[in-house]
């Protein structure tokens, strides 16, 4: 390493240290109002899919109703709220009027079946139900197979009989309520449920601090700006921080119902936008001309391919594209820095980020050293407080403070992490966390299935896909249960993007010594794991 990467390093310890002493404020709720103190005629919210865009003054207002309407309903602090929203102003309206309350809000994927939102429900004991009037019909069935009772929805779009309410027509009605006591800033904020190596998507306990602690580092990454684009869903993690960065800056949050490849650049271009977030996806695209026209500042990516990275960047008319690593359960973890751009096409996902420190453990329990490969432990001040309900899942998740984060990295002489692979046992999908487990066990729930296997695909567009091997009922034939039946079967018990794209039968399943399926054996039978499998997507046998 170069005297000029050394002096960078020097001077990114020191703007580490400067973040670090940054105060945070109070509360959620305080940051929203400090910077609506600040912004207050800025634009905060435009819908680039078509609908509202909301000042910062504008979106407090509906903030301050929201507070009356909830609290009407009977929410206070600790209150459990499921939100089940596209990503549009009502969502984020909901969130940060349920941080002033000191309730709890537990993030709801709109694509959920029924199956899955009860689980969810029931498994974050809900009180209280804010929907989108587009899934009424989940919950137009029997009352005793209901979570909630229906007096416990409210519904955005459409009034009901039955439902606590309407959303908009309340708000429209809503008077101030008086001054509440803001919540602690270690006060339980979101119950995120995320998919995990085993079982049904357990639930992240997570703070106050742990936001406001994410949004602060992602604000910093790079240089400030004023227009983001922010195309990640708000029932995880990604929107959320996102918006929070935007709050942190004072920012406009140009904000778009789904990621699309296809309408990336045409977004970006039409809002002037500056910072964004890159797939690989991108840097395949053919090179367009109107890049030259782009006013990005940075852009951030996730396991960007260390060979597309300079291509990528190229693509964007030099944008510095930079890596982010983090997980539900840590928030910011790792971070390579603006600065850096001699780390260009090395695969790396950076250095430690602010409030986070990280060890490189060995299968002995023993620090690694450089070079070597281990899994990652993480700790600091402001992630996830534990699984809700599940100590089970801590015990085996922390040790003495530090979370296990079932990836494998590599640590060079600078303090420089790249990940090598997964330990935990997650399908990667379009960025959405799809637990094997989980589909497994909607494919075993299938009478004419004996075992289950969900394992990860390449594909070059999104990632990974789910391929399911499967054995079948002895006597039973692949024409006895066709893969458009199995496919049938857990489109109703599963969102779409879980869904298994290749169905393979096998005669069994291969077996370790202590009996359990050996994944590894079936991800290493063959060179292309779509051969022999039918193809759902393309309705084809491979």
């Amino acid at each position: 390493m170069g005297r000029r990467a050394t002096e960078s390093l020097d001077a990114l310890a020191q703007k580490r240290a400067s973040i670090e002493r940054m105060p945070l404020p109070p509360t959620i709720g305080a940051l929203f109002d400090s910077s609506v103190a600040r912004h207050r005629d800025r634009l905060l919210w435009v819908s680039v899919d078509g609908g509202p865009s909301l000042t910062y003054g504008e979106f407090a207002a509906d903030v301050e109703r929201c507070v009356a309407v909830l609290h009407r309903q009977g929410v206070g602090r600790g209150t459990h709220v499921a939100v089940m929203l596209p990503a549009s102003p009502p969502l984020a309206i909901t969130w940060m009027a349920l941080a002033k309350l000191g309730a709890v809000m537990l993030p709801v994927n709109p694509r959920y079946t029924a199956r899955e939102l009860d689980d969810l429900l029931r498994g974050g004991d809900a009180e209280l139900l804010v929907a989108d009037q587009a899934h009424r019909g989940l919950f137009e069935r029997p009352a005793d197979t209901l979570p909630l009772a229906r007096r416990q929805i409210l519904l955005h779009g459409a009034a009901a009989p039955g439902y606590a309410g309407e959303w908009q027509a309340l708000m429209a009605q809503a008077c101030p309520v008086p001054n509440l006591p803001p919540p602690e800033l270690d006060r339980l904020m979101t119950l995120q449920f995320t998919s995990g190596s085993t079982g049904a998507p357990k639930g992240c306990m997570l703070s106050h601090r742990y936001w406001l602690t994410i949004g602060l580092v992602r604000a910093h990454q790079g240089p400030p700006v004023e227009r983001m684009l922010i195309d990640m869903p708000f029932h995880y993690m990604g929107g959320q921080w996102r918006f929070l960065m935007a709050l942190y800056l004072g920012a406009t949050a140009f904000v778009a119902r789904q990621p699309s490849v296809a309408r990336m650049l045409d977004r970006v271009l039409a809002h002037g936008i500056q910072f964004c977030s890159v797939t690989p996806a991108l840097a395949k695209q053919p090179l367009d001309p109107r890049c030259k026209d782009l006013r990005l500042v940075w852009a951030g990516t996730m396991a960007l391919p260390r060979d597309l990275h300079a291509t990528l960047e190229a693509q964007l008319n030099g944008t510095p594209v930079r890596e982010m690593y983090g997980l539900t359960e840590t928030g910011a973890a790792i971070e390579m820095p603006c600065e850096v751009d001699w780390m260009t096409g090395s695969g790396s996902c950076g250095l430690a980020a602010p409030f986070r420190s990280v060890r490189i453990v060995d299968e002995a329990g023993r620090d690694a050293r450089p070079g070597e490969t281990g899994e990652l432990w993480i700790s600091g001040p402001g992630m996830m407080m534990g699984y809700y309900n599940r100590p089970d899942a801590n015990a085996v998740s922390f040790d003495q403070g530090w979370f296990r984060s079932g990836d494998l990295f590599r640590r060079d002489g600078d303090g420089f992490l790249t990940i090598l692979g997964r330990i935990k046992d997650v399908i990667r999908r379009s960025g959405e966390n799809v637990s094997a487990t989980e589909v497994e066990g909607v494919l075993c729930a299938m009478a004419e299935i004996v075992e289950a296997a969900a394992i990860p695909v390449p594909d070059e567009l999104r990632g990974e896909e789910v391929k399911a091997c499967i054995t079948l009922r002895p006597g039973l034939t692949p024409d006895d249960v066709p893969p458009e039946r199995v496919v049938a079967f857990c489109r109703e018990r599963l969102a779409r993007f879980k869904l298994p794209r290749y169905i393979a039968y096998l005669p069994e399943l291969p077996k370790t010594s202590s009996g359990k399926i050996a994944k590894q054996a079936l991800r290493s039978v063959q060179a292309d794991l779509r051969f022999g499998s039918f193809d759902a997507v393309e309705g084809i046998w491979r």
